[in-house]
């Protein structure tokens, strides 16, 4: 009995290190991505990589960026937990990224399926076709609105074809943010207006479906106010005003405002007269005015904003570096640029220019500078002229790039100001009585260059600057 039982332990024993032995090790899963399918180049782009193992063994990943990238294994990471990096592709074009992954035996799994990137600067899709009425009156102001997709993410202006014109381009908006304006038809007839978006590189989408609109009614009265425009009450308040309709008198006016970065204009009073003073309490953004009327309302076809005027980074050559050394902003559009100083020419452009007040730009510590006094800097490259008197003054580290900019005063604005510690906040006054914000994100010595940031108010004496 005892050799009997000896010999069933035998038989068990091997049994299981038969079932042991035969067991087969199996590879990982191929591995799922995800990440992004269009970026910029030399944007940093985050993926994620997850893959089981049948086994439950730990899994490494080997990935292949699809741009001659070097790749190697990665540490082990438990089986289904995702694997993530992040890469950036210095150049434009499709790129395709693959993975694949093996388990604590070297058992490999295939490549994956590929997930495609295409890199490049991408235009703007196509707008949503214009909503907005499909029938109206000639002499009405009419809203219609329209948005559009970016395939960045990035901001977009919006300009409308009225089917006999074409309108100005709209303030920059976000990717899939509505831009709404006002047109009125002045002759009777049937028209398809359609919409397009440019982007701040000025690349343009094609015009989007368009919207069929019959005007088929004569309209003489009543109407819109007219000739709607803003002035700086105090350097924190907006007068509003405008003039009557050229028709009936209308029973009172609504004032509306648009927060910039919002979609929606809020009422903020009705008035009896033509003007109103509004504090917006340091916002800024868009003014409509309605006339209204027993059975109607008509809104002004134009919609002024104190919305500043943005312009991305440029990079502002030290007085004695390379290049258009003056920075100016347009006082119609609002717009930057660089310029020339070492032309008088340049001397009614120029709001103010970065140096070390010294020849040579090795700094240790950059400024940007009142033009005024530019003839007298010691790199001594800048001809006499009539350059404009810009000062300057830093912005509380407590206050934010959107508050409002300190209030002009001979005791504190002064005729430069050191551009440091980074990122530095710099309120501009200029003797005409514009303001306007510079940021600076980086100072380069070696190279004698100060990338900037800035935002003007066409608002003359507005300190307001939230964007």
């Amino acid at each position: 009995m005892y050799g009997l039982l000896r010999f069933t332990g035998v038989v068990i024993v091997l049994s299981i290190l038969g079932v042991s032995a035969c067991k087969k090790n199996s590879a990982p899963d191929p591995s799922e991505i995800q990440g992004p399918g269009v970026a910029k180049p030399g944007a940093t782009l985050t993926f994620r990589f997850t893959s089981t193992d049948p086994d439950g063994d730990d899994v490494w990943y080997m990935i292949s960026w699809g741009d001659g990238t070097p790749s190697a294994w990665s540490s082990g990471l438990p089986s289904g937990e995702p694997y993530v990096q992040t890469h950036a592709y210095a150049d434009s074009g499709a790129y395709f990224v693959t993975a694949k992954t093996k388990d604590a035996s070297h058992a490999e799994s295939n490549w994956s399926d590929s997930l495609q990137v295409a890199v490049g600067f991408f235009a703007p899709n196509s707008p949503t076709r214009p909503s907005g009425p499909a029938s109206c009156t000639t002499g009405a102001a009419i809203s219609y609105k329209a948005k559009a997709e970016h395939p960045l993410g990035d901001s977009v202006a919006i300009q409308f074809f009225w089917g006999d014109t074409v309108g100005d381009w709209g303030p920059m908006v976000a990717s899939c943010e509505y831009y709404q304006t006002t047109h009125t038809f002045e002759t009777l007839g049937t028209y398809r207006i359609a919409a397009r978006a440019k982007d701040a590189r000025g690349l343009e989408s094609p015009w989007s479906d368009s919207l069929k609109v019959m005007v088929d009614t004569i309209y003489t009265s009543p109407g819109a106010p007219q000739n709607v425009t803003l002035a700086a009450a105090t350097d924190s308040t907006v007068s509003i005003s405008w003039t009557p309709p050229s028709g009936m008198m209308p029973n009172w006016y609504v004032v509306s405002f648009k927060r910039t970065g919002y979609m929606v204009f809020d009422s903020i009073a009705a008035v009896s007269g033509t003007s109103m003073v509004h504090d917006p309490a340091g916002r800024t953004g868009a003014y409509r005015v309605t006339a209204v009327y027993d059975s109607a309302q008509y809104s002004a076809s134009r919609t002024p904003a104190t919305t500043p005027i943005g312009t991305n980074l440029l990079r502002i050559p030290e007085l004695n570096g390379t290049g258009k050394t003056g920075y100016g902003w347009n006082r119609t559009t609002g717009e930057a640029a660089l310029y020339d100083m070492t032309t008088p020419a340049s001397a009614d452009k120029v709001d103010f220019y970065v140096t070390d007040f010294a020849r040579g730009f090795a700094g240790p510590l950059y400024s940007i500078a009142n033009p005024f006094f530019a003839p007298q800097d010691s790199g001594g490259i800048v001809p006499a002229g009539n350059w404009r008197i810009v000062e300057f003054t830093t912005i509380d580290t407590s206050a934010t790039e959107s508050d409002p900019l300190p209030r002009y005063a001979l005791s504190r604005y002064r005729d430069s100001q050191v551009l440091s510690p980074l990122p530095a906040l710099v309120s501009c006054h200029a003797d005409d009585g514009y303001f306007a914000l510079v940021k600076t994100t980086n100072v380069d010595t070696t190279s004698g260059t100060a990338d900037v940031q800035t935002w003007f108010q066409l608002v003359r004496n507005l300190r307001l600057i939230a964007h």
